[in-house]
């Protein structure tokens, strides 16, 4: 029935753009971008996934969500990626400093 398949697209839309909603809140608080680089650091996204075993597959399922949260990220925010790679660039930058003094 055409109505029935209507009100499913229209209720998949609505939660798909609440998700998106929800991922740019999470991105424009400081904690939720902390918590976003360490998911995508989690999934091994800036790394080689190839383990010459059958490891090589997990760790291709780990990347495969990793890339899946960054397209969002992109698509939705993408000066928000780049803020959060900022602030993680200067946590990196902060945590060596104190381990020269």
């Amino acid at each position: 029935d055409r109505a029935h398949v209507s009100e499913r697209q229209k209720r998949r839309r609505q939660e798909n753009e609440r998700a998106d909603a929800d991922l740019v809140w999470l991105m424009n608080q400081r904690e939720g971008r902390r918590f976003v680089w360490r998911l995508l650091q989690s999934c091994h996204l800036y790394e080689t996934s190839f383990a010459g075993t059958s490891a090589t597959f997990f760790r291709e399922g780990e990347r495969n969500v990793g890339l899946q949260v960054l397209a969002d990220i992109v698509r939705l925010c993408p000066e928000l990626h780049a803020r959060m790679a900022g602030e993680s660039a200067a946590r990196g930058a902060g945590s060596r400093n104190e381990k020269e003094i």
